[in-house]
């Protein structure tokens, strides 16, 4: 009897499986997949999510589809979507266990044969080299690359479809189709000339100092027009002279851009102050000669104390590498730097930190700084940390009176601070948080520096440290150099004070927007003496 039980028990899984080796949904693709688990009922799953599910011909829900009331048998199972070729399986609903159905739907295409004209009376001698567009399956626009004669046989999604017509001095068109499988569909687009505009005008920089380096001592306008056409650049001063003009290209797309360096007709550079930027556009063609000129205007203003400058990011605030500055950058310009160094102390030993930062001016006056850093060190794991600040000007040295005043505040973070092989940076004051307050005498290519803080250490005590930094810093043409020192008096225990002390130099040759670093200084901590020398290259914009 036990023998004719197993039989049957063995015949009964020999006639499921040859069921689920019979089935459509077995075959048709290696990601479609049977799964039997614990449980009972049916559970269908589909990619994407969102066929209908029909039963033995009855529409029982969408995917994912979930069933617990089937009885034990073979159910005929059909799923339907929108642009995706049915799908058909046999499913065998056991007893006592849940039947999970994996499914890829598969996406039905057709063809559609487009053309593209020109509207009836349209001008022959304007150029007609038209783009087409349509989204894809995932929603993606999907540019069509026609033929010389303007026409193209594309492979679509069934349903209806939207093709979209560009073309540079033309209006947008565009037409819907629908796609089926049966026979091509056909589309035609007629496009007509556009109205010549000019629209959308800016401007990188409002205020800029010809005496930069690379693109920091210019600024670049941008305008959008319609259709061909021709322009001229002006520049007029305060008295409404015309100081400059340049004559632009014949515009042929719909984006344009050219750069002013501050020079006159004759290419000195002008004196300080505001001037007025005309752009004068007129159209191509014969027949809109009579169209009215469109024109903008802009103001941009020539200021020689405006110094955009790289500084030095090491210890997670602009400036020298011991000494915040009070100078910011102006609004919309970024610095990113990336440095090494080669770091030996009788206290943690040999180590190479690595420092990536990036300081940013979101608006005028305003900065913000971030940095992370590695520090692998020869005898000890490798420690990180992060850290940042953020530094508004009250003062940029530009009054009566040559002083720059700034205030800011600091965060700094880092692993195994216990530890030699700490993941602080070398030349940064520690883990914790920090306010300073730097205040510069600004001479001719000169900036003397002071800067008091405070910094407390995170939860070892409210009383902070004391940090008193001073540095000097001269502005060249297309380097500047400067000498820093920050002394770190620790009130609770005086053998955790340091004096720190460097040089640096920043070259920054033109055209180029590329900083090149180099410095080197010392480390002191009560009778234990450290070095440090690296380098840097970063950008500035």
């Amino acid at each position: 009897m036990a023998e004719r039980r197993s039989a049957l028990f063995f015949f009964f899984l020999l006639c499921v499986f040859l069921t689920l080796i019979a089935s459509p949904f077995a075959s048709a693709d290696e990601r479609d997949k049977f799964e039997y688990v614990a449980g009972t009922g049916l559970e269908i799953h589909t990619n994407p999510h969102g066929a209908k599910v029909f039963i033995d011909g009855i529409e029982r829900g969408v995917t994912p589809f979930f069933s617990h009331d089937l009885p034990a048998r073979t159910y005929l199972v059909e799923l339907r979507r929108e642009t995706y070729t049915e799908k058909k399986f046999n499913a065998v609903v056991l007893s006592n266990s849940r039947l999970i159905v994996t499914m890829e739907m598969e996406v039905t295409f057709g063809f559609v044969d487009i053309s593209v004209h020109r509207e009836e009376g349209s001008s022959s001698s304007l150029p007609f080299n038209p783009h087409l567009s349509v989204r894809g399956v995932d929603k993606t626009l999907n540019t069509i690359t026609l033929s010389p004669n303007n026409t193209a046989s594309v492979k679509m999604p069934l349903g209806n479809q939207t093709i979209h017509a560009r073309a540079f001095g033309w209006e947008d068109a565009s037409v819907n189709v629908l796609v089926s499988g049966q026979n091509p569909a056909a589309a035609e687009i007629f496009m007509k000339p556009a109205e010549f505009k000019i629209s959308k005008a800016a401007q990188s920089r409002r205020r800029f100092n010809p005496l930069n380096s690379g693109s920091l001592g210019v600024t670049e306008y941008r305008f959008e027009v319609t259709a061909p056409g021709t322009g001229v650049f002006k520049v007029i001063d305060s008295d409404d002279n015309i100081v400059f003009t340049r004559q632009l290209e014949q515009f042929d797309t719909w984006l344009v851009e050219l750069t002013w360096d501050g020079t006159d007709s004759d290419n000195n550079k002008l004196p300080a102050g505001s001037y007025t930027i005309l752009i004068e556009a007129s159209p191509l063609l014969e027949e809109q000669e009579e169209a009215q000129v469109s024109e903008f205007k802009l103001k941009t203003e020539i200021n020689y104390s405006l110094n955009i400058f790289p500084l030095s990011l090491e210890s997670g605030i602009a400036g020298l590498s011991f000494t915040p500055m009070p100078h910011t950058m102006p609004a919309k310009s970024f610095q990113v730097n990336a440095s090494i160094l080669f770091n030996n102390s009788e206290y943690a030993g040999i180590s190479f930190p690595f420092k990536l930062a990036l300081r940013i001016s979101p608006f005028e006056r305003f900065e913000l700084v971030s940095v992370l850093n590695f520090n692998p060190y020869i005898e000890h794991e490798i420690g990180w940390g992060a850290s940042g600040s953020l530094k508004y000007n009250f003062f940029d040295g530009s009054n009566p009176v040559p002083i720059a005043f700034s205030l800011g505040a600091s965060y700094a973070w880092a692993s195994n601070t216990q530890s030699a092989a700490s993941g602080e940076y070398p030349l940064s004051p520690g883990k914790g948080v920090g306010f300073y307050t730097p205040l510069s005498l600004e001479l001719e290519k000169i900036s003397i520096v002071f800067c008091p803080a405070a910094f407390w250490l995170g939860p070892e005590g409210i009383v902070p440290e004391l940090l008193l930094s001073a540095g000097v810093m001269y502005h060249g043409g297309r380097f500047n150099t400067g000498v820093s020192a920050r002394y770190e008096f620790d009130f609770k225990e005086n053998s955790n004070s340091r004096l720190l002390a460097g040089a640096e130099i920043n070259i920054f040759p033109a055209p180029s927007n590329i900083v090149y670093s180099i410095l080197g200084g010392i480390l002191l901590r009560d009778s234990s003496l450290g070095y440090y020398a690296g380098l840097g290259i970063g950008l500035i914009f």
